[in-house]
């Protein structure tokens, strides 16, 4: 224990001069309560550096005096207690308050998860935000529309703010989906969440902090020979009742995409150029592309009863599903025409460009990933040989 050999007074604080048990002399400066809101004391080697000390202090009072006489007693050592707190994080007192106003203070006020829904979903209408400034289709609304008032069930009446990654991760799992819709949902979710943050009402996308689901590659569900002569048969045959043989040709030797058929013409359909046109207004990727039509299909099309108004007829479902029966294929491949039109494609003319121009891909590393080597070249032969054998 320490003894007192000498106490003296600097610019009014006490300055005690002490032995310890070794014999060595240090200086303890008894700091007033005011330095640190508690009893404090403070221990130097020399008298000049006690000295120094009180003086640093001083200056520190009259630095921040003002600051001083704004904060009460508990005001300080609340602040005392937070740097100590955020020390460790090596994050400051002022980074502490800009994060927190940050995340709790959203630029443009709360808003509740439906709200936005509404506002993100009128925007997507009117092509804000989205690629190319470009409204999206009713058919691509509508799937935003449907996931998101699935979202809302759970979170509709959250604070956009409040949402935090585990939660939706959570939901996403809980739902027992498929990793391809899983995939789906994080998909808009991502991009409802960035609209939420590009437009104020919270500081980050709490998707970013989420792993994306990413289903196996499936391959594509191709119709065979006898399934390509079976359907087209049928089409044939029906044409008068059911009138899918344009359809069923043009999407088996054309490619067209299914989404591409609901807004498809015969107005599109040159039969005398031998190519159909699928314009920017229908395509998916809103640009045109021209089509060949293959001299076998040539044949099924010029057997068309009514080549006037749209290629897909009105009670499609009902009409296909019938024709399916009668075609006596139970279990049809999600898309079969145009992946079967590709797959049969390519193998023919082993030409992964001129495939890819006709299915309107913009990689051909999409045709290899999807259709190369399901089909082979003698049966691609027969593919396109396929032809009617009597008139309706």
């Amino acid at each position: 224990m320490g003894k007192q050999v000498e106490k003296m007074k600097y610019r009014g604080i006490t300055i005690r001069e002490r032995v310890n048990g070794s014999g060595n002399i240090s200086y303890r400066v008894e700091c007033p309560l005011k330095w640190f809101n508690r009893p404090a004391f403070r221990q130097f080697k020399t008298k000049k550096e006690a000295k120094i000390f009180i003086d640093e202090q001083f200056d520190e009072q009259d630095k921040h005096g003002k600051l001083a006489n704004i904060l009460d007693s508990e005001e300080r050592l609340d602040a005392r207690k937070t740097i100590d707190l955020l020390k460790s994080c090596n994050i400051s007192l002022v980074d502490c308050a800009e994060f927190y106003l940050k995340h709790n203070q959203p630029a443009s006020g709360d808003m509740l998860v439906t709200e936005l829904a509404e506002k993100f979903l009128e925007a997507r209408k009117a092509g804000l935000g989205v690629k190319r400034g470009r409204p999206l289709r009713q058919r691509s609304l509508d799937d935003l529309n449907s996931r998101l008032s699935n979202f809302s069930i759970q979170f509709g009446d959250h604070l956009v703010k409040d949402v935090v990654s585990s939660e939706i991760e959570s939901w996403l799992h809980g739902n027992k989906w498929s990793l391809q819709t899983r995939q789906n949902y994080y998909r808009i979710l991502h991009t409802f969440f960035e609209f939420a943050v590009n437009n104020g009402y919270r500081a980050e996308n709490p998707m970013k902090a989420i792993s994306k689901p990413c289903p196996d590659d499936s391959v594509p569900g191709v119709l065979s020979l006898v399934q390509c002569e079976n359907i087209l048969g049928a089409a044939f045959r029906t044409e008068h009742d059911l009138g899918l043989l344009g359809y069923v040709v043009l999407g088996m030797y054309c490619g067209i995409r299914s989404a591409e058929m609901e807004r498809l013409d015969w107005s599109a359909v040159d039969l005398e150029s031998r190519h159909v046109t699928i314009s920017a207004k229908i395509a998916k990727a809103r640009s045109i592309r021209n089509v060949d039509i293959p001299d076998n299909a040539m044949l099924w099309l010029m057997r068309c009863q009514n080549r006037t108004g749209s290629i897909r007829p009105p009670q499609f479902r009902e009409r296909f599903d019938k024709l399916r029966e009668l075609a006596g294929i139970k279990e049809w491949p999600h898309n079969a025409l145009r992946h079967s039109a590709g797959s049969y494609h390519i193998a023919f003319h082993e030409d992964s460009a001129k495939t890819a121009s006709m299915l309107g891909h913009t990689q051909d590393s999409i045709l290899f990933k999807h259709y190369r080597a399901l089909t082979k070249k003698a049966d691609a032969r027969v593919f396109y040989e396929l032809v009617p054998d009597h008139d309706i």
